[in-house]
């Protein structure tokens, strides 16, 4: 089920399983940085707005826990279990626990938008993703417990069942970063080194009207001549487009020995998009001034 506000909130007093498998490199979406610049209280919090994928995976999750009562028995959804009275600044929001036993259950969705983007081995096995695996292990962390159920919807392959035991190597060196990370970049607010938050990410950090910061003018530089880098690929592309399209005369598609182009028509259903608020990275030459204006 979708987590609640109170959750959200309690997930920047720790570092949750999700957060460990980013500060260890071993998220698609996220990296170090990011979590640190949600640990720190340094974004602007995001909108859960209409994401299908986030939708679908949270309508699925009550079916994947289903399924995984077909074999495991009675579950406890939703469960919070912290290692913070061990030292430990790891919590985890576990899908649910097994009644019976005590064991959590991870429940995942892969590929209900798109094709499966992580390798998923065996049903019965551990053979699931990294970033599932750091998942399951600081579930266990927080449990105590030696067995995480990870129940799966995946696309082409159905309702799977893998479980993951606990590995006390694995273990250590989580509980060594985590204690790193959250004692060396989040209590002291300073930022991971030798990493680059995500775009996405850093568009959201709280910024201070008319403040002016120093930076390093070789970045400009850079973004400069990536921004050029970008145009001439999007000129030469359209150039190339209009020249084919052009070649094409009034026909819908197009056939070559190399392979076929199409132009069919598309519909698009319509809807009003409502006023925001946004910032736009530009390059002035001009003055700048804390009250926002440009000189000149």
């Amino acid at each position: 089920m979708p987590i609640t506000d109170r959750q959200i909130k309690s997930r920047r007093e720790h570092l949750g399983s999700s957060d460990m498998a980013a500060v260890l490199g071993l998220d698609r979406f996220r990296n170090p940085y990011d979590v640190w610049l949600n640990k720190t209280g340094k974004l602007i919090e995001k909108e859960r707005g209409n994401n299908q994928a986030l939708y679908a995976g949270n309508a699925f999750e009550d079916g994947v826990l289903q399924f995984a009562e077909t074999s495991l028995g009675k579950l406890r959804r939703n469960q919070y279990r912290s290692a913070k009275d061990r030292g430990l600044p790891i919590g985890a929001n576990v899908d649910a626990l097994v009644k019976d036993t005590g064991l959590p259950v991870e429940a995942k969705t892969a590929g209900l938008y798109g094709p499966l983007m992580e390798n998923w081995g065996e049903e019965g096995t551990d053979q699931v993703p990294d970033r599932v695996i750091i998942q399951a292990q600081v579930h266990l962390i927080c449990t105590l417990t030696d067995l995480c159920h990870i129940a799966a919807f995946l696309q082409g392959r159905g309702f799977m069942m893998f479980q993951v035991p606990a590995d006390k190597v694995v273990q250590d060196y989580i509980c060594e970063t985590a204690l790193d990370f959250w004692n060396n970049n989040v209590i002291k607010d300073i930022p991971p080194q030798n990493v680059t938050p995500s775009l996405e990410i850093v568009k959201r950090v709280r910024r201070e009207p008319k403040s002016i910061a120093d930076v390093d003018h070789a970045m400009i530089d850079t973004w400069k001549a990536a921004k050029d880098v970008l145009n001439a690929a999007k000129k030469t592309k359209n150039e190339a487009e209009a020249a084919l399209l052009a070649a094409m005369g009034n026909a819908e598609a197009g056939a070559s020995a190399a392979g076929n182009v199409t132009y069919y028509e598309q519909t698009r259903k319509g809807y009003v998009v409502q006023d925001s608020a946004y910032r736009v990275l530009r390059f002035t030459q001009k003055p700048l001034t804390t009250t926002g204006e440009l000189h000149g």
